[in-house]
């Protein structure tokens, strides 16, 4: 059997020269895009700090970059914590408001990816609300018979792994404000 060169080489020469052109524009493209991407995630960034801790008037990140302090002039409103961690639909992004006094003041889920109509229901108001009170030292305790009282959240029916993990992100950032409170 007799190979002919030709009708290998030619269509691999053309396919080569296809997959060098789009990656040429897909470098271009991103190359165009990267101010304006991060430009956005900016905004995107001080909407929801604003959002989390109403009142504060500018947001100073942290030395460490692990949370920013709200600040109205020179008086410090409170914190801002970005926490993350695994979920029922992959990795959850949480960004809390918590004032100087403790009490946990927004929380906003920045990145989600659960089941809608179960797990995506941790985004209404009406969960999220819950977490509007007085931090506990120790964290926020998830309960399930709907009976939540002082320091607890209910978990949302079908997504108890949702709400432990929105729980979890917003005992982190609990954790963290104590650490600040107590100065290390």
């Amino acid at each position: 059997m007799k190979v002919d060169v030709k009708k290998i080489l030619k269509p691999a020469a053309v396919l080569c020269a296809i997959c060098i052109v789009i990656a040429a524009l897909l470098s271009v493209t991103n190359w165009m895009t990267q101010d304006k991407i991060k430009q956005i995630n900016e905004e995107t960034t001080a909407a929801s700090r604003a959002l989390v801790l109403p009142g504060a008037k500018q947001f100073v990140d942290s030395k460490n970059g692990t949370y920013a302090v709200g600040k109205n002039g020179n008086d410090v409103l409170g914190y801002v914590f970005t926490t993350k961690t695994k979920s029922y639909g992959g990795d959850l992004k949480v960004m809390t408001g918590i004032d100087k006094n403790g009490k946990v003041t927004g929380v906003v889920l920045l990145t989600i990816n659960d089941t809608p109509g179960l797990g995506l229901n941790a985004q209404d108001e009406s969960f999220r609300n819950q977490y509007l009170q007085e931090a506990p030292e120790k964290g926020f305790k998830l309960v399930k018979n709907g009976n939540a009282g002082k320091g607890q959240i209910n978990a949302m029916t079908g997504a108890t792994i949702t709400s432990k993990a929105v729980t979890e992100c917003v005992n982190e950032a609990v954790a963290q404000y104590q650490k600040i409170k107590e100065g290390k």
